[in-house]
């Protein structure tokens, strides 16, 4: 080990606490400034922290040259875990890591030219190489990674969604209620079916009242839908139940041809739970 590169690990960790400074006063900027977003929550003592622990790492890799790339994909994962807790964006995330290269070299050039510390220019030449392909890779990796999770919570999301949509209350060991409000597109109507089955089964319901009082506009779609539903739930042994169908939907039904007779229907849905009780 060189006695210079000893020397600029040393010089490097007395600026720790002004490279900690200008990165998170970078962050703030942005948030500020809205480059980025304007959503992100800045702990700017705990991120100062973060920053100046990759850095620490980061530098002694790159000035022994003993980085590879399963160290790169370590920081990156590190990386996305801190920028993701405070919720930064990805273009903030690549803006602020783009950033911090500079500083990380800015750091190097004023000690390389210290009169008494002065390192060839190869050698730099070199370290600045070695830190531009590591945060090309980092960048990369962060990028990749953060988008992995955006999927990821885009499809958790969804999965919340797709239970809210259909909401199958349990009233007791054998009934269930599944209460539909709003409008009911194609997509929602067939969701309506496939998790109205799973979950009257997973339940294992005897039960199910469908109440309709919250749902504005029914077509032949919708009903058809619905129709199928308590024909697989028939078939599986549960009584469907439908309540709350309102004027202006029976009249549509009757226009449609749409033939509720073969179906126990109720104004209201304590008139069915009474009934079935």
């Amino acid at each position: 080990m060189e006695k210079v590169e000893v020397m600029y690990v040393e010089y490097f960790h007395e600026r720790l606490e002004e490279i900690g400074d200008k990165w998170t006063k970078r962050l703030q900027l942005l948030v500020d400034e809205r480059e980025a977003t304007d959503t992100a929550v800045l702990k700017l003592p705990e991120l100062k922290n973060e920053i100046q622990l990759f850095c620490s790492d980061f530098v002694k890799q790159m000035i022994f040259l003993e980085s590879n790339s399963r160290d790169v994909l370590g920081w990156a994962e590190r990386m996305v875990g801190i920028f993701s807790n405070h919720t930064f964006s990805l273009q903030q995330s690549v803006a602020s890591l783009t950033y911090l290269r500079q500083i990380l070299w800015d750091v190097m050039v004023e000690f390389s030219a210290q009169e008494d510390q002065l390192i060839e220019a190869s050698r730099l030449a070199e370290r600045g190489s070695y830190m531009n392909k590591s945060f090309d890779l980092l960048l990369h990796k962060v990028t990749v990674y953060t988008n992995q999770l955006n999927e990821e919570q885009i499809a958790a999301q969804q999965t919340k969604i797709t239970e809210l949509s259909v909401p199958i209350i349990p009233i007791s060991k054998e009934i269930g209620v599944l209460p539909l409000i709003g409008t009911i597109d194609t997509y929602r109507a067939s969701l309506i079916q496939r998790k109205g089955i799973e979950r009257s089964a997973d339940l294992q319901l005897s039960y199910l009242v469908i109440d309709l009082s919250g749902v504005p506009i029914m077509d032949t779609m919708v009903a058809n839908e619905i129709f199928q539903l308590i024909n697989m739930l028939e078939l599986s042994g549960i009584e469907s139940i439908l309540t709350g169908i309102r004027p202006e939907i029976a009249q549509t039904a009757v226009q449609l041809g749409i033939d509720f007779n073969n179906v126990n229907t109720y104004a209201h849905l304590h008139q069915a739970l009474s009934a079935i009780l």
